[in-house]
């Protein structure tokens, strides 16, 4: 079992988008990878002092499943991976809800700018 950065940001980026974000109605425009690359782009622009404590807090989330279920986060289907979610969403320890809250207003933030842009074309 492995433990994967960059794919923990893009399951927890699937799941968000999939639970809070309209999907598009059109089949053939799909910017999922967009908002993941967005957001590991904005991990990789964080100051040092934040950005090994956010990479230690992820993969602590993806760990947290091989305890519960048997399978790291990345790996569980979107209905453990949003019940997750929502555990740290409400959990009483600041530091996870804030973790999610983080998360969730990039992807939150990127899937809708991708869309206004799609609008403003011509």
């Amino acid at each position: 079992m492995v433990l994967r950065f960059k794919h923990t940001v893009s399951a927890l980026a699937y799941s968000l988008i999939y639970e809070r974000c309209h999907e598009d109605s059109e089949k053939d425009i799909f910017p999922h990878n967009q908002v993941v690359n967005f957001v590991l782009e904005q991990h990789g622009r964080s100051p040092d002092f934040l950005r090994t404590p956010l990479k230690i807090m992820t993969m602590v989330f993806d760990a947290w499943s091989v305890l519960t279920l048997g399978d790291p986060f990345h790996r569980l289907p979107h209905e453990r991976r949003w019940c997750q979610v929502q555990n740290w969403r409400s959990s009483r320890l600041g530091l996870c809800r804030n973790f999610i809250r983080f998360y969730e207003n990039l992807v939150i933030y990127c899937w809708y700018a991708i869309g206004y842009e799609r609008v403003q074309e011509p």
